[in-house]
């Protein structure tokens, strides 16, 4: 059976550079012992690079050719394959200290992210291939043109590291955009802070990205529960830190 052909519905690129593979397989020090979970493994290049560190490990593919080249090449002993969308999976269902590794399709990535950030509770690391610009937007600091909701959400609970660069050759077909390779480790000092409200405060700053926070968050944060948190609503949303934004759900939170 051959390798499954790159279907555009699903935005498939398969990798293929060995020396990438070699390179993103290393960066997670993988063992015997971990307990892996791979996200879109298309025709399995990274699976194939993984299982000679480990001795088994699951992998979710929702394009069904893709399964069924993955049943045929791998044992079902060492390489389990669940045919589903990801964002269908739940992940706490795997246990704990889950490890997470994965091409991730672009036209889905950012809710996979959020889908992953859901259950961060039962994960201890996750690497994964995503569109350079979407890794440059989750890294970003505040004040750059980059930060914003995503940077937010995602570093309130992550450590996060961009470890390299992944040009549009290592894949076939070629894509027009360069991938990086991401680095998420949950926090070992987590914030204090509701998440609803706020991703609710977040949200809402960023929806109107132009304005001032008054403007932006007009119903939501008063003017003392500004001046409780210690910020100035003359600000832009895109100027606060993550810190910022918890003390500011925090106080909104408790009154």
């Amino acid at each position: 059976m051959g390798s499954p052909a790159a279907k555009r519905r699903f935005s498939q690129n398969f990798l293929h550079d060995p020396h990438v593979i070699e390179e993103i397989v290393g960066a997670g020090s993988f063992s015997s012992d971990d307990r892996i979970l791979e996200i879109g493994p298309g025709y399995g290049a990274l699976t194939q690079e993984l299982l000679k560190n480990v001795s088994a490990l699951t992998a979710i593919e929702v394009d069904r050719d893709a399964v069924h080249y993955l049943r045929s090449r791998f044992v079902a002993e060492r390489l389990r394959v669940i045919e589903a969308d990801c964002l269908d999976v739940n992940f706490s269902h795997f246990g704990p200290s889950l490890r997470l590794l994965g091409n991730l399709p672009y036209h889905i990535s950012t809710p996979i992210l959020f889908h992953v950030d859901s259950k961060i509770e039962h994960i201890r690391d996750a690497i994964f291939m995503l569109q350079r610009e979407v890794v440059d937007r989750i890294v970003a600091a505040p004040g750059s043109a980059e930060y914003g909701k995503l940077s937010i959400t995602l570093q309130l609970g992550w450590e996060l590291e961009k470890l390299f660069d992944v040009p549009p050759e290592a894949f076939q077909p070629v894509p027009k955009v360069w991938s990086s390779i991401l680095h998420l480790r949950p926090r070992a000092k987590p914030y204090s802070v509701n998440r609803a409200t706020f991703q609710r405060i977040v949200f809402s700053a960023f929806s109107k990205r132009r304005k001032t926070l008054r403007n932006a968050l007009k119903g939501i944060v008063s003017s003392e529960q500004f001046i409780l948190a210690d910020i100035d609503p003359a600000r832009r949303p895109e100027t606060l830190s993550v810190d910022d934004y918890v003390r500011l759900s925090n106080v909104v939170f408790k009154d």
